[in-house]
């Protein structure tokens, strides 16, 4: 087993049950597709992370035969999250990764397909000198997480799917005093208007010649 770990946090892609808040504008099939190819998109450029394990930590079940496809291609091992809350989900996946051996855990979740892979490497890079790093969001999240101990705390009485997220989470580290680093903020695709901007940055992207940095 190697020292470090990586977790993508993903839902298995149910019809009516994925990016719920795109909704109004397109249709149920058209929003499962796009989550699909989400999915692939990211498991497919954190799949070239080397010398580090890499897990789906799955929601409502691990059973799908889409992530069970995308985790043998890509080289990802699978687990079912457990908690009702995002707090509770992610303390469980730190607390039981941690009980496995792992000393730096690194998670993020699948609604940034875009995100660089050089944020994920640099959040591993950076935990070794600090304590906890955070990919902040430009709507008030984030889309990474990173420790090398469990902070149960910074997850507690958080008010999550709200754009206070990120502040309320930096109240706890500071208040507890612990040594932590943000990375760049990058965005999230949830409204209409993020995937707007998404699918212009992905021409950008693959004009430019980066589209798989």
């Amino acid at each position: 087993m190697r020292r470090s770990t990586f977790i993508i946090f993903v839902k298995a892609p149910i019809l009516g049950k994925v990016k719920t808040r795109l909704s109004p504008h397109l249709s149920q099939r058209e929003i499962l597709r796009l989550y699909k190819s989400f999915l692939k998109m990211i498991t497919e450029r954190c799949g070239r992370l080397n010398g580090i394990d890499r897990f789906l930590g799955c929601t409502p079940t691990k059973d799908d035969d889409f992530l069970l496809r995308l985790a043998r291609q890509y080289g990802y091992g699978r687990f079912e999250q457990r908690g009702k809350t995002l707090g509770e989900r992610l303390i469980n996946a730190f607390r039981d990764h941690f009980a496995m051996g792992y000393k730096k855990i690194v998670i993020i979740g699948s609604d940034s397909p875009t995100i660089p892979l050089k944020y994920i490497k640099d959040a591993f890079h950076i935990l070794n000198k600090k304590e906890f790093v955070l990919g902040p969001c430009n709507d008030g999240g984030y889309y990474l997480v990173g420790a090398k101990r469990l902070y149960e705390g910074v997850f507690k009485r958080i008010p999550w799917d709200t754009s206070e997220v990120l502040n309320k989470t930096l109240d706890r580290l500071n208040s507890g005093d612990v040594d932590y680093y943000i990375l760049p903020f990058w965005y999230d695709v949830d409204r209409i208007e993020d995937l707007r901007f998404y699918k212009r940055h992905l021409r950008y992207l693959k004009r430019a010649g980066n589209d798989k940095c």
